[in-house]
């Protein structure tokens, strides 16, 4: 027996699914945003590069009233690539007279310190310095 009788023999008829297609989707007719995806790559590969804060960090740079620079933030960036190519892991970073704790790993600065607030300290579980 052929699969056409088989059909015929129990009133069977084939089934061709439709397509499905997303709500609003239509193929080739997408808009253009105006943003190039080579712009937003490179603005990803850049966040990733970007030195971050922890909480703590931000509420010592508040409580002790420091005041970061793009100056000042070029050299701890340069200060964290020169501790990253070293093998860091935790870097004391010195820009002028303020100290900076940073996870080289994470890329996070895990606290701030002003000249007076370094006196007298001990840093501990750091394994690097930089100044710059």
């Amino acid at each position: 027996m052929k699969v056409g009788e088989l059909q015929a023999g129990h009133n069977c008829v084939p089934i061709r699914p439709n397509k499905i297609s997303s709500p609003g989707y239509t193929p080739g007719k997408t808009k253009p945003t105006g943003i190039k995806f080579s712009d937003i790559l490179v603005e990803e590969i850049n966040k990733k590069d970007r030195l971050k804060f922890s909480a703590h960090a931000m509420r010592r740079l508040s409580d002790r009233q420091i005041n970061l620079t793009s100056m000042d933030l070029s050299r701890l960036n340069s200060g964290l690539k020169l501790a990253e190519e070293k093998g860091a892991r935790s870097s004391l970073i010195l820009v002028d007279k303020k100290a900076y704790i940073v996870s080289v790993k994470n890329k996070t600065v895990v606290t701030a310190l002003t000249e007076e607030a370094t006196l007298g300290n001990v840093f501990t579980n750091i394994d690097s310095v930089a100044i710059v």
